[in-house]
């Protein structure tokens, strides 16, 4: 029987966590037939066997598709949408669970009922693993539950919607674009190609929980570091011309929302021509409202030595105190 739902279960190296995980598919209940299809993507820490075992285990329901060797998540996750046979996609990952055994049903329910969606997402817990913080509710306070693509593009990165709580049209997703291997995140620009084709329900109720830890995802995002940053440029600078450029004022700030990060780059703190070089993009995508204008020009433009001749000047013709160097 043709699944309704397939779960888009994406694992590496989660053996203290991937148990939990399944079994919070497994134990779903729902009036529709649904599978599970795991992306392994060839973990070393006993996630593996965990894995095989559930096969085994449910062999109607779990279908594991692994590459010949580890690929990242951009490449697992394509793995298993091409072997995905629902009308919908549920998307989890092996660190975090489902705590309401009707997650699944409520959210067809909801798009079997309205066609004009393509995305449909719930509240989530965030727990962290080991005593780094207390839990709490991601959604608590929003203020809305219908949203479109122009509300996810903003001048800095616009997050709200849990991993582990998306649903999706799987036609408004797959086949993926040929760049979405290379990114660095999963979610965002799924979202946001899935928008092109329809609106986003938020649902309130609490039906996952997403797990932070060290070695989560989220936590491997470096602000400083210039791999990182262009990786976000390339991947806004696609979403700009896969969606016709309708929004192309709104990702014009986005991205110079990452080239004003770019100059303080890691790799780029003693390269001056590079600096100048990314500051007249930042300004060219900026312009006219330029904010932080004063501190690009006095830290990226201007070459240093300018400036400690000025203030040599300044100084000697009294025109400042030293005090004030």
């Amino acid at each position: 029987m043709t699944p309704l739902v397939s779960v888009h279960l994406l694992t590496y190296n989660h053996v203290t966590f991937i148990r939990q995980s399944i079994e919070s598919v497994v134990a779903q209940k729902t009036t529709f037939p649904f599978e599970i299809v795991i992306g392994d993507d060839c973990s070393t820490d006993g996630t593996s066997a965990i894995v095989d075992e559930y096969a085994a285990r449910y062999p109607e329901l779990i279908k594991v598709v692994r590459g010949e060797k580890n690929g990242g998540p951009q490449p697992n996750s394509i793995r298993i949408l091409e072997n995905c046979r629902g009308k919908y996609m549920a998307a989890l990952e092996g660190d975090d669970y489902w705590i309401d055994p009707y997650k699944l049903q409520k959210q067809a329910d909801f798009m079997e009922a309205n066609p004009d969606f393509s995305i449909c997402f719930t509240n989530s817990r965030v727990e962290f693993f080991g005593d780094q913080g207390e839990p709490y509710q991601l959604n608590d306070g929003l203020e809305r539950d219908v949203f479109e693509l122009k509300d996810l593009i903003g001048e800095k990165e616009i997050w709200f919607m849990g991993t582990a709580t998306l649903f999706y049209t799987m036609k408004s997703i797959f086949p993926v674009q040929p760049w979405f291997h290379k990114t660095k995140s999963g979610d965002i620009p799924m979202i946001m190609l899935a928008a092109r084709f329809g609106k986003i329900k938020y649902l309130p109720d609490v039906t996952a929980v997403y797990r932070r830890h060290p070695a989560g995802a989220s936590n491997t995002d470096h602000k400083d570091d210039a791999v990182f940053l262009e990786n976000r440029i390339m991947m806004y600078t696609h979403l700009n011309e896969d969606t016709g450029y309708a929004f192309n004022k709104l990702f014009k700030r986005n991205l110079g929302g990452w080239y004003y990060l770019l100059l303080n780059a890691k790799q780029y703190r003693d390269d001056y021509f590079k600096r100048l070089q990314l500051a007249m993009r930042y300004i060219q995508l900026m312009y006219p409202d330029i904010p932080h204008l004063k501190e690009v020009f006095r830290d990226h433009i201007i070459p240093q030595w300018v400036m400690k001749l000025t203030r040599w000047l300044r100084w000697n013709l009294g025109l400042i105190k030293k005090t004030e160097e």
